[in-house]
Order: C-alpha cells, then sequence, then structure tokens
C-alpha cells in the first residue's frame, strides 16, 4: 500500500537537489532546510548531505527569534517555511457519486480531503491547511503525486513531473458542512478541481514552487522574514484555534508547529539568494 509518509520520502531528496540548484551553493547560496518531526523528537538539517541536528521546537523558536533580533553577524541569514501536506491519488476509472461534470477523462485521478474535525483541535486537517493560507504570505499547498505503482517507488532517478501542488489559494472553501470532499484531475498534468461543488483550481509544478521560494528570499530582508515565520507559527488566530485548546493552553509559548510538522519545511539561506 503507498502511503502519503511514503511518497513524502519518494520527494523528498529530488525536491532538496531542485532547491540547491534553483539557490545555488557556496558562500553565496549555502542553504539549510529544517523538516519537524512528527514524533517532536528534531529536526533534519540538509545541505550536501544528510545531518540530523537535535534541535527541540524551543530552541528552534529561539533559533528564529535571534534571527529576527538579529546583530550584524546574523544579517545574511533568511528563512522561508512552506507547507506541502501529501495525498494519496487514486485512479478512477469511472465515474462516482462525487464526479464533477468537468471531468471527462478515463482514467482521471481523485484524492481525498480529511475533513474530519480533531477532538482536540476541534479543527480538520483541511480547515486548518484553509486557515493557515489566509496568513500573508503562506505557501500552503496539497501534494498530490501521480504514481499509482509501488515499482515506481524504486526508481533511482525520480521523476518530479508526477508531482502536481494544489493550490490552497484556489481552494474556495473550508469545508466545515460533514460532507465528502476531494480533489480531482483530468490528467495527470492538469489544474485541480475542488468539489463537492467543482470549482476550478490551481496547481504548480515542483520547479514553479522552487522559484517562488527565490522570490521570496529576494523580497525579505533577513530579520523580516524570521519575524514573519515566527508569526506564522503562532499565530493562532488565524488558524481558528483557541489558546484555551488544550494543546496549546499549558505552553508558555503556544505554536501550530505540532499540528503542522507533517506538512511543514522550513528553508534557510546563508548570504545571497541570488
Amino acid at each position: 500500500m503507498i502511503t502519503e509518509t511514503v511518497l513524502e520520502m519518494h520527494y523528498h531528496k529530488p525536491l532538496m537537489d531542485l532547491f540547491r540548484e534553483t539557490f545555488g551553493l557556496g558562500s553565496t547560496g549555502s542553504i539549510n532546510f529544517y523538516k519537524y518531526s512528527p514524533r517532536r523528537e528534531c529536526f533534519i538539517g540538509f545541505d550536501q548531505a544528510y545531518v540530523k541536528t537535535e534541535l527541540s521546537e524551543a530552541q528552534f523558536f529561539q533559533l528564529l527569534r535571534a534571527a529576527a533580533a538579529s546583530s550584524a553577524y546574523r544579517l545574511s541569514e533568511k528563512f522561508v517555511g512552506y507547507f506541502l501536506q501529501y495525498k494519496v491519488v487514486k485512479e478512477m476509472q469511472g465515474r462516482r457519486k462525487y464526479t464533477p461534470p468537468n471531468i471527462v477523462n478515463r482514467p482521471h485521478y481523485r484524492a481525498g480531503l480529511d475533513t474530519t474535525k480533531n477532538i482536540n483541535t476541534g479543527l480538520s486537517q483541511h480547515e486548518l491547511l484553509y486557515n493557515l493560507n489566509q496568513n500573508p504570505g503562506a505557501m500552503v499547498y496539497y501534494a498530490c503525486p501521480m504514481v499509482f505503482d509501488r515499482s515506481v517507488l524504486y526508481d533511482i532517478n525520480v521523476n518530479l513531473d508526477t508531482l502536481r501542488l494544489a493550490d490552497l489559494d484556489s481552494c474556495p472553501s473550508s469545508y466545515t458542512d460533514n460532507d465528502n470532499h476531494f480533489i480531482y484531475f483530468n490528467d495527470a498534468q492538469g489544474n485541480p478541481v475542488w468539489c463537492s461543488d467543482p470549482v476550478d483550481g490551481k496547481a504548480n509544478s515542483p520547479k514553479e514552487l522552487a522559484e517562488l521560494l527565490h522570490t521570496r528570499f529576494g523580497q525579505l530582508e533577513p530579520a523580516q522574514s524570521a519575524s514573519e515565520l515566527v508569526k506564522l507559527l503562532t499565530n493562532l488566530q488565524v488558524i481558528g484555534l483557541s489558546p484555551q485548546s488544550e494543546i496549546v493552553r499549558d505552553k508558555a509559548a503556544p505554536s501550530i508547529l505540532p499540528l503542522v510538522s507533517e506538512a511543514l519545511t522550513i528553508v534557510q539561506i546563508r548570504g545571497s539568494a541570488e
């Protein structure tokens, strides 16, 4: 069985290689990638080789806050976070109850959205991601790999063109109606259709994501980039989470990091992004 975690592992290294190629290497383009562990054990940094660094959640926020109030020797470092929530895409041979009228190809492709509210947060996965995307500058996507055979997972050269990133900017709703909701694709390289009430959406390629990140690095000053990332990860109101929720109420510095760890990757660049 192909799972979301397996798909994320399959695409992670080629995505990192693409970002390295986009940002450049050496003294003017040295990059780190921080991936928060779902078990909250560590961050994993990537810079030429895989390097495991034992940073707790508190230590990581200290790093970000120090950068946000940086002195001269830290002014070359910038941070940008993006969110890829992987989904298993199914190849559909025929029409079903929720198939939109404008999906006409056979086969076509469908990924289910998680709209069941979590008992601890009162939010579904989709509602959390949709609300998170309302933050100015947030980059939130459903990663929809067009992979339908386990043998593809053993390929040495991973084809990034098989990964479609459905942009939450084009999603029409947080879907709190207790109905089933899906992302449909007419073809493997097409744009998404959000449903049950069909709305045409937009999908990016991994290369387009890399270019968007590159642009963000160019637009932000180092201290501003760190400050915006801290705000993004601590803005409980925007995502609709009460400060009295059990998951955050006893924390000195509440954050949404444990809720989005599965999807979040943070890019840190030292030196110019050009």
